[in-house]
């Protein structure tokens, strides 16, 4: 009787330990194999200057038939293309249209692949960490090729493709006006169309923006900007403060701003006010000039004052050891039923006091 027990439970261990190899044998054919890493394409655009067209990595692609602006840098929409695990690819061919321009750009873009293949090794890139390789399409056929993970944005390629006349594309895309590109259209009559900021990469610094006020009854909570090369990032905030000197040095990495949007409420009366304003073209070179940071605090923070009559607002560079005021401007109310934050109306009402 023992010896048949024995016998069953040796045989119950040789079935366990056959599913076991089975399951390790499956787990390492589904992962991915060492020449081959997860990841998936993606595409970005200038926050303003909307593209629309389509990348080839080879192995996997990503494109949009519908213009696009997502933010440079800022990946849009999402997909899964090709195989889960894929090899690092050796180029990027891109064909697009960029609607400031009126023109096509298409071409290849090769790619450094020890570099990608270094940078998948050093971030980990598995099953459980993937990346993307995002391609950025901007006016003048300028090219930006990112390594993305969660936190991360490394520029693994940078070129410029050459320009093609394309009258086969739609009306839509052909005309430009604001009937067909509402606040786009607005955008590039106050700022044009800076082609060095995308031949030339945007310095980023370490800043935050802030939102001061003294009044009960304001609301002011929230805010975007937008740098020369169309770089866009919003702010937020649910405590203001009462003073300046006593907003915390919290900052993250950005680009100095060549438009800012801010909206708040007068609570009391229900008024909402939507506002874009075209920054200082000075700026850069001042904040250049003042800028102080470290890895943990950033001592130059924009702040956004909003005075007791609900209805200005003052915008002030912190530094270190001095606040600099910039400008000062009235608020516009919003004509909208439901605010749809970022297509509002420009100051009217701005007084700037940099040079």
């Amino acid at each position: 009787m023992k010896k048949n027990l024995k016998i069953h439970l040796m045989k119950g261990n040789r079935i366990a330990l056959n599913w076991l190899y089975l399951i390790l044998i499956l787990s390492v054919l589904s992962s991915c194999q060492k020449t081959k890493y997860q990841w998936e394409p993606g595409i970005s655009a200038p926050k303003y200057y909307p593209v629309g067209g389509k990348i080839s990595f080879g192995n996997a692609g990503n494109g949009s038939n519908i213009a696009f602006d997502s933010g440079w840098g800022k990946e849009y929409g999402g997909v899964v293309s090709g195989s889960k695990c894929k090899e690092i690819p050796k180029d990027v061919y891109i064909d697009y249209y960029s609607v400031v321009d009126s023109k096509d750009f298409k071409g290849k873009v090769f790619l450094d692949q020890k570099k990608i293949l270094d940078l998948f090794r050093k971030y980990n890139i598995n099953d459980n960490n993937f990346a993307h390789l995002v391609v950025g399409m901007a006016p003048g056929g300028w090219i930006r090729v990112w390594f993305t993970t969660i936190d991360k944005q490394i520029e693994v390629a940078k070129a410029q493709l050459k320009g093609y006349k394309n009258d086969n594309v739609g009306l839509g895309l052909k005309t430009k006006d604001f009937k067909t590109w509402g606040s786009s259209y607005t955008y590039w009559q106050h700022h044009g169309i800076p082609y060095e900021a995308w031949a030339n990469n945007e310095k980023e610094y370490y800043y935050d923006i802030k939102f001061v006020t003294q009044n009960k009854d304001a609301k002011l909570d929230r805010s975007y900007v937008v740098s020369a090369d169309g770089w866009y990032s919003s702010f937020y905030t649910e405590k203001l403060s009462e003073d300046i000197n006593d907003v915390s040095n919290k900052g993250s990495k950005g680009k100095i701003p060549v438009h800012l949007s801010v909206s708040w409420q007068d609570k009391s009366t229900g008024t909402y006010y939507d506002t874009n304003i075209v920054m200082p073209k000075t700026l850069k070179r001042l904040f250049d000039e003042t800028y102080q940071a470290n890895d943990k605090l950033a001592y130059s923070n924009f702040i956004i004052e909003l005075e007791n009559d609900k209805q200005h607002a003052v915008v002030y560079l912190k530094t270190k050891d001095k606040v600099i005021k910039l400008l000062r401007f009235k608020g516009e109310i919003s004509s909208k039923d439901k605010q749809d934050f970022g297509d509002y109306a420009y100051a009217e009402e701005i007084e700037c006091f940099i040079p």
